[in-house]
């Protein structure tokens, strides 16, 4: 059967924008969860997104199934064998100051602004697009394909691990829409690394910075208690440093805000951690106790884990990072969450969890690990890759790219017999966990396309 995928997408590039904005405008951040909470697990944003994506496949004529709220499928065909593809529709929280409203959708020089524009609702869609199209046109295949929508990917990968209990079926192939281009074949082990302990300090009220360990925290506020000398110092060391902070006095504290620039955990050297700053200036004012000796002494300005003697560079998959994500004091207890990424060569527990308890004992704090996604590596000649790269080479030219590894952590590692496949094409700006985070309007079109003639490649 001859199709024109281009054309197909192209006349139907209305519909595909206006479903995106659609799912764009659902404020699909993790509030609570909580699994006895029937139906909404992750809260009723997210609760909401997977009810509008499924609606939408009802719509169209697809088998659908909710699991319980944690999670659901778009299916098409009733073979045993089946395609893969496994999509997102929870976000990180948006942050601060957006050029336009994070969940308004709006379409400005070609390009739709939202959180999740394409982390990873953007990309959703167009597979749901790619799957769609095929069914309009009856195109014969010999594999049902499996749309499966996760909504805690970007938490702690709750909603797959339940629904992989209730269909632990493994397709032949697939891929995770959920990447960049041309194709990812190996990821970074990633962990969420979590310092606590109880202190007190009688000049530090409370710290809260960040909200997630895998974002480059943008913010970071403490509480101090009043003292006169505090305002000219601040003043001194911010302005000779160009940071931007600000010192307030409300019913007697003193709060000190910074500002930072946000980025993905997988890539800290790209933002400005508000964290890092926030502790130069309490170390400007003469604030010292175990918890600032932590920070100024294994952690602050250090995206590579030199302080901590865990850096270590791997040849094909490059350094281990360490984002500073989160850090939380209420005048007990101290909860510090680090989102640390580890290529191969490493073993985690021996070269870095095993260090860091050594370092950070003497000064009363304890280790553990909350979340761990443990390395992924796919031959890169297999022939799941060669298939999928031959169609991004049609359809972009780009016959000099090669398949690539990351530090991000996407879907595959949850689905055997999958590569992470797009949508950011190499050498565009992405926002992803950023600020104004968008997606190209051609870009979405071109990936859907990209979706559509590989989805038909692997189930024909």
């Amino acid at each position: 059967m001859k199709i024109d995928f281009r054309n197909e997408v192209l006349k139907r590039k209305d519909e595909i924008i206006k479903d995106v904005q659609s799912i764009i405008r659902i404020k699909s951040e993790l509030t609570t969860f909580d699994p006895n909470r029937v139906g909404a697990p992750f809260g009723e944003g997210n609760k909401e997104a997977l009810d509008w994506m499924l609606a939408l496949g009802e719509k169209d004529g697809f088998k659908t199934v909710n699991v319980d709220g944690f999670a659901g499928h778009i299916e098409y065909g009733d073979q045993k064998e089946f395609v893969g593809i496994m999509g997102h529709l929870d976000v990180v929280p948006a942050g601060n100051d957006w050029t336009y409203p994070a969940y308004g959708a709006e379409i400005h020089d070609n390009k739709i602004y939202g959180r999740g524009a394409e982390d990873d609702k953007g990309p959703t869609i167009a597979s749901y697009y790619a799957m769609k199209i095929l069914k309009e046109l009856n195109v014969p295949l010999s594999k049902r394909i499996k749309l499966v929508l996760g909504i805690d990917e970007e938490s702690g990968w709750r909603c797959v691990r339940h629904y992989f209990m209730k269909y632990p079926e493994t397709p032949v192939s697939g891929f995770i829409p959920d990447a960049d281009f041309p194709l990812i074949y190996a990821e970074k082990g990633i962990t969420r690394t979590v310092l606590k302990t109880e202190m007190t300090d009688d000049k530090i009220i409370s710290i809260d910075a960040g909200f997630r360990d895998n974002m480059v925290p943008d913010f970071a506020l403490a509480k101090l208690v009043f003292n006169s000398s505090y305002e000219s110092l601040f003043n001194d060391y911010v302005k000779k440093n160009q940071l931007d902070a600000t010192f307030s006095v409300e019913n007697n504290e003193i709060i000190v805000r910074v500002t930072g620039i946000s980025a993905h955990g997988s890539t800290p050297e790209l933002g400005k951690n508000a964290i890092d700053y926030l502790f130069d200036i309490l170390n400007a004012l003469h604030i010292e106790n175990n918890l600032t000796q932590l920070v100024n002494t294994y952690l602050s300005h250090d995206n590579y884990g030199k302080k901590l003697g865990i850096n270590y560079k791997d040849e094909e998959m490059g350094d281990l990072t360490v984002n500073f994500g989160v850090l939380k004091y209420d005048g007990k207890n101290v909860l510090i969450n680090l989102n640390l990424r580890y290529p191969n060569g490493v073993d985690y527990q021996k070269d870095v969890f095993e260090k860091i308890e050594q370092l950070v004992k003497p000064l009363g704090f304890t280790v553990s690990v909350e979340h761990h996604q443990k390395l992924l590596y796919n031959d890169p000649n297999s022939e799941l890759v060669q298939t999928l790269m031959k169609v991004y080479y049609k359809h972009t030219n780009d016959l000099e790219a090669k398949p690539i590894t990351i530090g991000g952590g996407t879907f595959a590692r949850a689905m055997p017999n999958t590569v992470a496949f797009g949508p950011h094409f190499l050498g565009k700006p992405s926002y992803i966990h950023q600020k104004n985070e968008f997606i190209d309007i051609d870009d979405l079109l071109k990936a859907t396309i990209i979706y559509l003639e590989s989805l038909y490649e692997l189930a024909k």
